[in-house]
C-alpha cells in the first residue's frame, strides 16, 4: 500500500529562500562573530532539514510494487521525479559546502557582515537554480494525490468505451461518487470505491475510458485503465452502451471486450448500461437514472465472485498487487 497523498507541498526557490533567510534572521549573538556564526548555522540547519525532509519523502521508486510504479511513470514520469530529487540534493550538498567555507572564514577573522552578504547570496543563487524542480515536485505531488490507496480486498475493475456509464454504475453501487458528465473522459483519474457484496466487502475500480486500438497509441488517460486490469483486476465489469449514445458503435465496444478477454485472461461480467432507453435484455440491463437492474446487476456480480473464490483466495503478490491463486488441499 503505497499513500501519496502523504507527500509534503513544495516550496517555490523563492519561498524557500524566504523561509531560510527569515529564521537566520531572528538569531542573534553576543557580538558580530558569533552572530554571523549563529545566522550561518541556522541557514544550514534550516536548508538541509528543509530539502532532505522533500527528499526522504518519496519513496524508492524502483521498489514499488508493479501497479504504483507504472502509474507514478504515467501520471508524472519516474525519470523526471529522479532528476527533481537529484537536483535537490545536490542544492543541499553545496550549500553545506558554501556555509562550511564561510563559518571558517569568519572564525579565521574575515569581517563576519561581508561573510554573511557573501553567503545569503551564494545560497539564494543555489536554491534559484533549482525552482523549476522544485515546482515540479509540487505538481507531481499533486498529480499522484490521484493514484488510489490500495487495499488487500478482491478487486472489481469497471472498464469500457468512454461515454458508456462506468461512473455512473460505481457510483450506484459503491461508495465512491465520480464525476458523471455526457462528454468523454469524463474519468480522468483511477477512482476507488467499497462495496458491501454478498458478504464479502470489495473494492471497484472506476477507471478512465479505454478506445479500440493498440497500447502503444493509448494515450495516458486510458493506460491508467490498463494498468488497473493489467495489475489490480481480479474481475472485470465491462459496460456496453447498446443505445451507441457515447459516441461508439456496438461492434467497436465488443471488439474491445474480446481485447480485454484475451490480453488478461479474467473473468467478465458483460452489461448493459441506459436501460431506460433500450429493450435489449440478454445481459444483465442497468438504468443509473431510474435504478432500474442495478439489484439485478449486484446478484451477478456476487455470483461472479462467489464463483471466482470457490476456487480461488485472494493473496497480496509479492509486488504488492493483488492477485489470485489456487488453492490446494
Amino acid at each position: 500500500m503505497q499513500d501519496f497523498k502523504k507527500l509534503p507541498t513544495v516550496l517555490t526557490a523563492e519561498e524557500l529562500i524566504d523561509k531560510i533567510f527569515r529564521r537566520a534572521g531572528k538569531v542573534e549573538g553576543r557580538n558580530p562573530k558569533e552572530r554571523a556564526i549563529n545566522k550561518l548555522s541556522t541557514i544550514s540547519n534550516v536548508s538541509k532539514d528543509y530539502l532532505r525532509k522533500i527528499v526522504e519523502a518519496h519513496p524508492s521508486y524502483d521498489s514499488l510494487p508493479d501497479f504504483y510504479r507504472e502509474m507514478v511513470d504515467v501520471v508524472v514520469g519516474i525519470r523526471n521525479l529522479k532528476k527533481a530529487l537529484a537536483a535537490l540534493k545536490w542544492a543541499d550538498g553545496m550549500i553545506q559546502k558554501i556555509v562550511s567555507k564561510s563559518i571558517r572564514d569568519v572564525k579565521s577573522g574575515k569581517n563576519p557582515a561581508s561573510v554573511l552578504r557573501s553567503t545569503y547570496g551564494r545560497v539564494a543563487s543555489v536554491i534559484e537554480q533549482i525552482d523549476e524542480e522544485l515546482r515540479f515536485l509540487n505538481d507531481a505531488k499533486n498529480r499522484m494525490r490521484e493514484i488510489p490507496v490500495l487495499l488487500d480486498l478482491p478487486t472489481l475493475v469497471v472498464a469500457g468505451y468512454p461515454n458508456v456509464g462506468k461512473s455512473s454504475l460505481v457510483a450506484r453501487i459503491s461508495t465512491v461518487k465520480p464525476e458523471v458528465a455526457s462528454y468523454p473522459f469524463t474519468t480522468k483519474k483511477v477512482n476507488l470505491g467499497f462495496a458491501e457484496i454478498g458478504g464479502k466487502r470489495v473494492q471497484i475500480i472506476d477507471t478512465p475510458g479505454l478506445l479500440d486500438r493498440p497500447l502503444s497509441k493509448r494515450n495516458a488517460i486510458e493506460r491508467r485503465a490498463v494498468l488497473c486490469l493489467k495489475h489490480l483486476a481480479d474481475a472485470v465489469i465491462f459496460v456496453i452502451d447498446p443505445t451507441e449514445t457515447c459516441g461508439y458503435p456496438v461492434e467497436r465496444q465488443i471488439a474491445l471486450l474480446e481485447e480485454i478477454r484475451t490480453y488478461f485472461h479474467l473473468p467478465v461480467l458483460e452489461v448493459y448500461s441506459k436501460a431506460d432507453m433500450h429493450d435489449r435484455r440478454d445481459k444483465p440491463a442497468y438504468s443509473a437514472i431510474t435504478g432500474e437492474g442495478i439489484d439485478a446487476v449486484l446478484e451477478e456480480i456476487e455470483k461472479m465472485l462467489k464463483k471466482i473464490y470457490s476456487q480461488t483466495s485472494t493473496v497480496m503478490a509479492p509486488s504488492g498487487q493483488t492477485s489470485t491463486q489456487e488453492q490446494h488441499s
